[in-house]
């Protein structure tokens, strides 16, 4: 089962793993059902009147510990799920490590824009993962299923750490408004409204964790305190949980100009406002989960020798928990749970600098406030963005977890989007402790989609 094996493991990028704020789409005036997950807003008096989206997905990983080399060939990597060469790469970082993994998939989607106000139904798969504050002696063994030589014979004192995970379908309704608006000043609001079909879930709270491994298959357990929560199952799928969740935007334009908002081509080229700053709280909600649920609880504090550590059964949460029964002890009992999702707030500030050329600096900072919650990736954004009608470029440089920099390129055609927050990492261009894609395909419209007669002439000029 892949998702375990990343929980266990830390493979971060050694798996088909999957993303988050698709920057080189998600500030543009024509981003839609794309841009609705980082700020809600965005589809009101767009240029646009309707927009059905067919597809889309956007795959993101990120850690602090692994990483793939160049000779990996990241593009057959996430292609094929195959790694040539079986060996972990680790980096020199000391002290905790962290690691994030989100995936969306975004189906049929449907917006109505109406000028001063929008709606907009839409479905969608997503998971998250993320593992907060583990020690890089602790990341070491897990990754090699502790059969590092040089750890052999150390005792090791692993602090506090957390991790959680959540797969679920998401089903969700945007309504949006114009607050108010006058030659100078506009300002609107949207929110939507998510019902989460949970699929699977798991939670780990580490308090402590102290052990000596004497070799591949033997460990000394010294102290011991954990809780555990899971509900995931064999084969990766199922109805095991029901949750709600929101996100809430509001943005603020100065000096607009309503005709360049307009669905033609004629004010293709007009300046569009002097600047938007937006505001969003993202992913607020939570999961509740109770098919198959079990919580496994252990507190043991005295030595206890583990023989055949390198032994145990990864495939089932009920294997790991029979293993760990057997050699720490503790208890399991049969009982719901709660996963947080990956609660956030940003600020989005897009300044046009001439028609159709855009600067955009926009950060996204996670609110991480239990250990059975989702944590979401810090990131500082600034972009440079073209923006026509039927076209679009951003080329964007990230901050990720305000220290981690990377080069992003989004581009759209038509009915065409496609980019990567990690480009030279995509292109094999350098070492990849870290792997982005994201792709759609949707379409916006000036009329009704499906009644007679053409569209406007929004889409026959250049």
């Amino acid at each position: 089962m892949r998702y375990l094996k990343i929980i266990i493991c830390f493979f971060l990028l050694h798996n088909s793993v999957s993303a988050q704020e698709m920057w080189g789409i998600s500030n543009s005036n024509f981003s839609g059902n794309m841009g609705i997950f980082l700020n809600p807003a965005t589809i009101i008096g767009a240029p646009y009147q309707y927009e059905i989206n067919l597809a889309a997905l956007d795959q993101f990983a990120e850690n602090t510990f692994l990483f793939l080399p160049l000779d990996q060939k990241i593009i057959m990597l996430s292609l094929t799920n195959k790694v040539r060469n079986r060996k972990n790469y680790y980096t020199n970082s000391s002290g905790l490590q962290n690691g994030f993994s989100h995936e969306l998939i975004i189906g049929p989607s449907y917006i109505h824009n109406k000028t001063k106000s929008a709606w907009g139904i839409h479905s969608a798969f997503r998971s998250g993962l993320s593992i907060l504050k583990i020690h890089s002696e602790l990341a070491l063994l897990f990754s090699d299923y502790f059969k590092t030589p040089q750890s052999f014979g150390a005792k090791f004192t692993s602090g506090p750490f957390s991790s959680a995970f959540a797969s679920w379908l998401e089903l969700g309704g945007t309504y949006g408004k114009i607050y108010k608006e006058n030659e100078k000043n506009v300002i609107k609001w949207a929110a939507t409204a998510n019902l989460l079909i949970g699929q699977n879930g798991y939670s780990y709270e580490g308090r402590s964790f102290d052990f000596t491994s004497i070799d591949s298959s033997q460990l000394i357990i010294h102290n011991y305190n954990a809780t555990f929560s899971h509900t995931i199952d064999d084969n990766g799928f199922g109805f095991h949980g029901l949750g709600l969740s929101t996100t809430i935007g509001v943005s603020y334009i100065k000096n607009p100009n309503r005709g360049a908002f307009d669905c033609n081509m004629s004010n293709d080229k007009q300046r569009k406002y002097k600047y938007r700053l937006g505001f969003s709280l993202l992913d607020l909600g939570m999961i509740h989960f109770f098919g198959d649920a079990a919580i496994y609880n252990v507190s043991n504090p005295n030595d206890y020798v583990w023989n055949g550590v390198d032994t145990i059964n990864l495939n089932s949460f009920q294997s790991i928990d029979t293993s760990l029964l057997i050699h720490v002890g503790g208890n399991i009992q049969k009982k719901n749970f709660n996963i947080w999702l990956p609660l956030a707030i940003s600020v989005q500030f897009d300044y046009q600098l001439r028609p159709n050329v855009f600067a955009n600096a926009s950060i996204v900072n996670r609110i991480h406030f239990k250990t059975n919650q989702i944590a979401r990736g810090n990131q500082l954004n600034l972009s440079l963005r073209y923006e026509r009608r039927r076209y679009e470029g951003a080329l964007s440089f990230s901050l990720f977890e305000y220290k981690k920099p990377s080069l992003g390129l989004g581009l759209r055609y038509r009915f065409l989007v496609v980019g990567s927050d990690r480009l030279l990492q995509l292109l094999n261009l350098s070492d990849a402790p870290s792997l982005d894609f994201f792709i759609g395909i949707k379409f916006q419209f000036c009329k009704k989609p499906f009644s007679k007669g053409p569209d406007c002439p929004a889409y026959l000029g250049q």
